[in-house]
């Protein structure tokens, strides 16, 4: 039983700009383009209290980027640690509130967030429990909130706009794909259905290989499993985009307590209300009772924190299992090293893990056109 497990540098490695500063620097060109000195009409974008967030912190830190999904967590973690020090460390005192920014891309993160609200409450509000007032010019935005509830409604409706906008750009991208691919994907493998676990929203895979395996195998199935959703063409977005899992059990400082209100934010809670974990569970069960071998190839995929505890879960799941990491470059394979230790432990990395060079010509995964041969059963 093979299944190959694949990360955004799949996509990368591909040519295909997929990663969210790819997106972000995307929406700042065409911010560049459109904003108007004086009056911000027709900005792109501009509005999301996460994209300028982000593109703060990227302009900020330069090359030494951020781990988005892990800023979220900061974010919550930060949001809440302020509302429990400012109102006194009760959430129900945070009430009537509102707070404001302008069309400047620049102008807002949330480190001072909680700083910056004021008391005023003119409107009144619906069941989300938070109001958007634009000024007539489009120059100044402000948000009424009732409760905290109201607060985190918005922020959460707010990264849920960030994703549907990030699966637009995603489909646009991966239009530009070219069916000829560079490479030849290559499975030494007995069996006709491979499983495909990607983490990607994209279908560059299937796109690219599901006629055009480097195998010997007759009438080849992939049969792909998006963890977290892929991009598609209705309205609905099933994209999961949010933190790993906090344990509120280990946290003696009641400041630092995060509350189950903020639970929509993990990615954990993401793929059951996206309906994404279904098809994940049905894989696990067979891979538990798989008479064959399992053999996980994964590529593309840092195996950092965010999707730690599902990883564990699939890798652990059969005891015979080997597991085969594909890396690009050697700082790749320090950062793998280090993450598939906390994951499955030293003891389990020793006995079934081995690192090969995705281009490999012998033992590789992504195979240089030029240099891929059959593989040989």
């Amino acid at each position: 039983m093979d299944i190959l497990i694949l990360g955004n540098g799949f996509d990368l490695a591909h040519g295909l700009k997929t990663s969210y500063k790819d997106f972000l620097n995307y929406c700042i060109e065409k911010n560049n383009k459109r904003l108007i000195p004086a009056v911000n009409y027709n900005s792109y974008f501009i509005d999301n209290i996460w994209f300028r967030h982000f593109v703060n912190k990227m302009q900020k830190l330069g090359d030494t980027w951020i781990n988005l999904e892990e800023e979220i967590f900061e974010v919550i973690k930060n949001i809440n640690e302020q509302v429990f020090e400012h109102y006194g460390g009760e959430n129900k005192y945070f009430q009537h509130i509102m707070f404001s920014y302008n069309k400047d891309i620049y102008d807002f993160t949330f480190e001072n967030f909680i700083y910056n609200l004021q008391n005023n409450y003119p409107y009144d509000i619906d069941y989300k429990k938070y109001k958007e007032i634009e000024t007539n010019d489009f120059s100044k935005k402000f948000i009424y909130i009732d409760n905290f509830y109201g607060l985190i409604n918005f922020i959460y409706d707010q990264l849920r706009a960030f994703t549907k906008e990030f699966e637009e750009y995603l489909k646009t991208e991966v239009s530009h794909l070219k069916n000829n691919s560079k490479y030849t994907l290559s499975i030494h493998s007995n069996n006709n259905l491979i499983y495909a676990l990607s983490f990607n929203y994209t279908n560059t895979c299937e796109l690219l290989y599901m006629n055009d395996f480097n195998t010997s195998i007759q009438n080849l199935e992939i049969k792909t499993i998006y963890v977290h959703g892929r991009i598609c063409n209705t309205e609905d977005c099933n994209l999961v985009l949010g933190t790993h899992s906090f344990d509120n059990s280990q946290i003696s400082n009641k400041q630092k307590y995060i509350p189950a209100d903020f639970n929509i934010f993990k990615k954990h809670h993401q793929r059951h209300r996206y309906g994404t974990i279904e098809p994940y569970q049905d894989l696990l069960e067979k891979i538990k009772k798989s008479a064959s071998k399992p053999i996980f190839h994964i590529i593309g995929h840092s195996l950092d924190i965010t999707d730690r505890a599902i990883l564990k879960h699939l890798l652990l799941a059969n005891d015979n299992a080997l597991i085969n990491i594909y890396y690009h470059n050697e700082e790749a394979l320090a950062r793998m090293q280090s993450n598939i230790d906390l994951i499955i432990g030293e003891e389990e990395v020793m006995a079934k893990v081995r690192f090969i060079p995705q281009h490999d010509s012998k033992r590789g995964i992504l195979l240089p056109v030029e240099d891929s041969v059959l593989v040989e059963n």
